[in-house]
């Protein structure tokens, strides 16, 4: 998604939220590779001296598929040592962005295949494979709300052995990111006009397709449907974190940004989880909600939420 200059004031805001630090620490494994484009690379952060095998955390960058990069989680290294010091791993990911590939293909095969991978290679990286979890600001809030509601793409009798790993995660934090990728059902949440103005020809050259009509054929649909994250939310689905902290606007007044990334994205996840029976913690600023730091609260977020599967046991 190209997001215009004035997008970027999202990172100054999550900056200032977040708290700017010194640099991480160097990872245990850096720019190790789980797919054959050059942008599937990712770096791991483990445990010193853990006696079990790690939780993890994925962060999954923002940029709206066309820029950002796994680096950007070193500004915040508090949230890695923090993550670390409860015994849990955290990987940094990037991934292919749309002049590479479709956005159902980064998400099927980048963001899906990574959590595959990981699993695959658990005993490699000493992870434990049933606690996985995934967050994310933007592009990358919203990569880790498909990863939480979509269902499992794991392929049981695929030759490749990584491809019949589980995707599925426990647990996502999104933080001022999007409703999902069907475009077509933007037009119900925020209105034809608002979206035809802003996401103009993204509503389909997203997908990699030509014009508008392509998204009525049944390829068309059988894509929406796949990025189609609140329809495919149900009471099953990962725990959803949600987090925004953008003021409420009138629509006259939305700019690029607030249409983006603004409180009536975080609202439509919030009703459907309420309606489908989905656990969810939510912080929106624009319902008048106390603003945490965010990423102290999405590392105790999980950290509980571990602490909760493992006290009841889990199963899928």
């Amino acid at each position: 998604m190209k997001w215009p200059l004035k997008s970027k004031l999202v990172i100054l805001i999550l900056g200032l939220l977040f708290g700017l630090s010194l640099k991480a620490e160097e990872p245990t494994h850096k720019n190790v590779k789980y797919g054959p484009h050059a942008r599937n690379i990712f770096d791991l952060w483990l445990p010193k001296k853990s006696l079990f095998k790690n939780p993890l955390v994925i962060f999954i960058h923002g940029g709206g598929f066309v820029s950002g990069d796994k680096e950007s989680l070193q500004k915040y290294p508090g949230t890695i040592e923090k993550l670390n010091r409860l015994g849990i791993a955290v990987a940094a990911i990037n991934y292919r962005f749309l002049e590479h590939a479709s956005l159902q293909d980064i998400m099927k095969e980048d963001i899906g295949g990574f959590v595959q991978y990981i699993r695959y290679n658990a005993k490699t990286y000493n992870i434990q494979k049933k606690y996985v979890m995934a967050m994310g600001s933007s592009a990358g809030g919203s990569a880790s709300l498909w990863l939480g509601t979509h269902d499992d793409i794991a392929e049981p009798d695929h030759e490749d052995p990584i491809k019949r790993e589980s995707s599925r995660i426990i647990a996502f934090a999104h933080i001022n990111a999007q409703a999902g990728y069907d475009f077509i059902h933007w037009y119900d949440y925020f209105g034809k006009a608002l979206t035809d103005k802003f996401m103009k020809d993204q509503i389909w050259s997203r997908y990699h397709l030509s014009q508008f009509d392509d998204l009525l054929t049944t390829e068309g649909k059988a894509i929406r449907a796949d990025l189609d994250s609140v329809n495919n939310m149900d009471a099953e689905d990962a725990t959803m974190y949600i987090f925004n902290s953008y003021e409420f606007k009138t629509e006259d007044n939305y700019d690029y940004d607030y249409f983006i990334h603004g409180p009536h994205h975080a609202k439509v996840l919030i009703e459907r989880a309420k309606s489908v029976g989905l656990k969810n913690v939510s912080y929106v600023k624009s319902n008048g909600d106390k603003l945490p730091n965010v990423m102290e609260n999405v590392v105790n977020f999980f950290h509980s939420e571990i602490m909760k599967k493992k006290m009841r046991g889990l199963s899928w």
